[in-house]
């Protein structure tokens, strides 16, 4: 007899995102980014509703705290916003403002979604000249202001931070980096949210757990569950967001990157041993979960493998 489906909403975008923007990984990097370039940094939703107030109120760049009045951006700002929101793909997004000042957004992707968007910028890349502040002089004319306060404006641009373009593209850069740690965290968030499953959600993981290196077909979970296929299909997406194969692949690629940090051990045997059916079915789940092929990651984390190698062999 099927149980009754969990009425319980699934963890949402806007939850998930809160966890990354309070997170340790990311507080303790924004700290040591902004003290290693000079830069501000702030984490953002793709979706302007799951955006907390806090998270922007103060702008590391003077002249636009100013004009967005530290609460709302003007048009133009928001311009830019919506630019960063819709069109951020794969890899990192540079703009110009219409102060003359850069900013760029680089992408926290899962696979082929965008989970977040890291931003920085708000500076210029070459000394600003006087013509430069026209076209935001005309957008505070149009907005009312009057020459005593375009004057403040114009004093808070003159005071933004110049960089060189290779200090730029460095920290770039190092935000393209630190966007794959936080995709890993996002994985791993996904699935400790087990206070929110039904119990049979609970029973199907467990499943999955005790069977993860075998081969793991749809209609013997629900079976196990004891529940229709359709049934089961319709509970465990509307619990998790996930599919049934997604959870376990992530289950999986978690695994993987544990046994990859084993110095001994060899990638292709780590595929069949966290049961993939192939390498290459393997190499194409972990590029979609973790933005980067084993070797890849395995180069990234050679300090981990060296060191623990060192440690058993003393």
């Amino acid at each position: 007899m099927n149980e009754s489906i969990d009425t319980r909403r699934q963890v949402s975008p806007g939850r998930i995102f809160r966890r990354l923007a309070d997170s340790a990984l990311f507080k303790t990097y924004q700290e040591a980014f902004v003290g290693a370039t000079g830069l501000p940094l702030s984490i953002i939703p793709v979706n302007k509703e799951d955006q907390c107030q806090d998270l922007e109120e103060e702008s590391g760049n003077p002249f636009c705290h100013a004009m967005n009045g530290a609460k709302s951006a003007c048009r133009e700002c928001a311009m830019v916003d919506r630019c960063f929101r819709d069109e951020t793909g794969e890899g990192a997004k540079t703009v110009t403002c219409f102060a003359s000042m850069k900013e760029t957004a680089v992408p926290v992707r899962s696979g082929e979604r965008t989970l977040a968007i890291l931003r920085t910028g708000q500076v210029f890349l070459n000394p600003p000249r006087a013509g430069d502040f026209d076209r935001a002089r005309e957008i505070l004319e149009e907005r009312g202001c009057d020459e005593e306060t375009i004057a403040g404006f114009e004093t808070k641009w003159k005071e933004a931070k110049v960089v060189t373009r290779e200090h730029y593209e460095g920290a770039v850069t190092l935000l393209a980096a630190f966007a794959l740690q936080l995709a890993d965290l996002q994985n791993r968030i996904f699935l400790e949210e087990e206070h929110h499953d039904s119990n049979l959600v609970r029973k199907a993981k467990k499943y999955v757990n005790e069977n993860l290196e075998e081969r793991i077909c749809l209609d013997e979970v629900a079976k196990a569950c004891c529940v229709s296929t359709f049934y089961f299909c319709k509970v465990f997406k509307k619990s998790t967001g996930m599919t049934l194969t997604e959870y376990v692949n992530r289950r999986r690629i978690e695994w993987s990157k544990a046994r990859l940090m084993e110095p001994d051990s060899r990638i292709v045997e780590v595929a069949f041993d966290v049961g993939y059916q192939s390498l290459s079915q393997f190499n194409r789940c972990f590029r979609k979960f973790t933005g980067m092929s084993p070797t890849r990651f395995r180069q990234q984390n050679s300090g981990g493998i060296k060191n623990r190698a060192l440690s058993m062999a003393s």
